[in-house]
């Protein structure tokens, strides 16, 4: 007898429970649940876009990618974009531990961002920082975070970065301390 009633006790349980998480997501926005669910969900993800001439633009690799269509967000678990600035023999490669692509244009990295020159004649070689904004459609990248740049001869330490990777201009904004070796 007891059994039974302890039986009949955890599914009353039971049965509220799911009573009160069914009335919990009924009480959600139809936007709160459309955030709180992807619209699909993608792992070891592998892509490539190209300009409008049909010259490769970008490739991006990841761990894992989830997507909302209705935000127009895509989320990104260590992604790693390859970018080929128009009138350039320069690639760049880029991966974070977290990245955000908004509007299919805004990219958003995040913790242990690191920028690094494929192009063995390029002077500078690796930026480092934890936020990094890249704009793929004018290919400029942007932070206000700390950042650390090794070249093959020195080492920069600044606060802040305005980059044009089609124009190969970089800027440093403020706080800026260089070490250099000479050969």
């Amino acid at each position: 007898m007891k059994r039974e009633m302890l039986a009949g006790l955890l599914l009353l349980v039971a049965a509220g429970a799911l009573y009160w998480r069914t009335v919990q997501l009924e009480q959600q926005t139809p936007q709160a649940r459309a955030e709180a669910e992807p619209d699909f969900v993608a792992r070891s993800l592998r892509t490539r876009s190209y300009d409008e001439n049909g010259r490769l633009a970008a490739q991006i690799a990841a761990e894992s990618m989830v997507h909302f269509q209705e935000e127009g967000r895509t989320e990104f678990r260590d992604p790693v974009y390859l970018i080929y600035p128009e009138g350039s023999q320069g690639i760049w490669k880029v991966r974070s531990e977290q990245g955000r692509l908004m509007d299919a244009r805004h990219v958003e990295l995040e913790k242990d961002v690191i920028i690094t020159a494929i192009e063995p004649n390029e002077p500078l070689r690796t930026i480092r920082t934890e936020f990094l904004e890249l704009d793929l459609e004018t290919m400029i990248l942007t932070t206000d975070r700390p950042l650390r740049a090794h070249g093959e001869t020195f080492e920069v330490d600044a606060v802040g970065l305005w980059a044009d990777l089609n124009l190969n201009q970089i800027n440093l904004n403020s706080k800026v301390s260089a070490s250099y070796e000479v050969p």
